[in-house]
């Protein structure tokens, strides 16, 4: 039975707000006979202080994280900005990362046995099957998603993808592009074509306001690698009409589709334009630096642990999606059409 202030109050014979002020403030207003009593009086029915029950809280709890690819933890600058916030902030908050799978560990572990806890977070980081995603959220008490489309009633943090999109083909058409590309990229685990992608449908959205053409050799699958987006560029330039302008979804892939411009022989912006999505480091250092879309990668990975550690110490009912900002940073891969 839990041990209140009122129960530590009716032995001593004081008020709650003076037992209160003794555990919680360390009054010293209070005779010392009294004080005495009241600290021997909670040892003696177990009373947690507030800064006691709040240590053991944490003690208890255990934080996993999920990616679609363990790889990415290590390899990918996009997803690993994300899990180093999360660790930071875990730190911070005085506590670990205690595990960490990929979706194929995940075919392999009993769900009911591996995550039935009633002290375990899970924060899922990336795309992961719709099908397991819901399968992990029936068993795991308390699970947010990082980056992923809110799509089942669970936390999220993410940003909105389709709108920043839309700014950054607009600024395309802003400076007088008719004729856009896109690579886009298809998500195996989270079962979407390169065409279902918010980002592609923020183009096509784009384009279609304006009444501009969507040819279909101008659309390629870029896979969220450099590799694709290479072969992604190689082959919208094997079109018989170039575009003047190319909008990649992720700038390892728009990293790729340089050298295959370049490979043309054609010049970064003056025959073909790029801008991109995501705004990794490395992007600004390329030749010439990439315009690209900022998404604020580590802040996600803090904003989410703090996200998951509220709704585990204050029983938030309801599911919260929490969208962050984007903006496009413009640099020297964009330039004027000029025809």
């Amino acid at each position: 039975m839990k041990v209140t202030l009122k129960d530590i109050a009716d032995h001593v014979n004081v008020s709650v707000s003076t037992v209160s002020r003794v555990l919680n403030n360390g009054a010293t207003s209070i005779s010392k006979e009294t004080i005495d009593e009241i600290y021997k009086v909670s040892k003696e029915l177990g009373y947690l202080r507030l800064s006691d029950r709040k240590k053991e809280k944490i003690s208890k709890k255990k934080i996993g994280c999920l990616l679609h690819n363990l790889k990415g933890k290590y390899q990918d600058p996009y997803y690993s900005e994300m899990i180093y916030g999360i660790e930071r902030e875990l730190l911070d908050q005085g506590l670990i990362l205690n595990f960490t799978y990929d979706q194929t560990d995940l075919m392999n572990l009993d769900f009911s046995e591996k995550f039935e806890d009633e002290a375990l977070g899970v924060i899922i980081v990336g795309p992961l099957e719709k099908s397991v995603l819901k399968e992990l959220s029936s068993h795991v008490p308390y699970v947010i998603s990082v980056g992923g489309k809110p799509e089942l009633t669970i936390d999220y943090v993410t940003v909105d993808f389709f709108k920043a999109a839309i700014t950054a083909v607009d600024h395309l058409i802003d400076l007088g592009h008719k004729r856009i590309a896109c690579i886009s990229a298809s998500a195996p685990n989270d079962r979407l074509t390169e065409k279902e992608d918010d980002r592609f449908l923020g183009y096509e959205f784009a384009l279609n306001k304006q009444n501009l053409p969507i040819k279909s050799e101008w659309i390629q699958d870029g896979h969220f690698t450099i590799e694709g987006g290479y072969s992604a560029m190689k082959n919208i330039l094997k079109s018989k009409e170039h575009p003047t302008a190319v909008f990649v979804v992720s700038d390892q892939m728009a990293h790729g589709a340089y050298r295959a411009i370049q490979e043309e022989g054609l010049a970064i912006p003056a025959n073909i334009s790029v801008v991109s999505f995501d705004d990794l480091e490395m992007s600004r250092y390329i030749n010439p630096p990439l315009s690209s879309v900022r998404i604020h990668k580590e802040d996600m990975g803090r904003i989410a642990v703090k996200m998951l550690l509220q709704r585990m110490d204050e029983g938030i009912r309801l599911p919260l999606t929490s969208y962050l900002p984007t903006e496009l940073v413009v640099r020297k891969s964009c330039g004027k059409l000029i025809e």
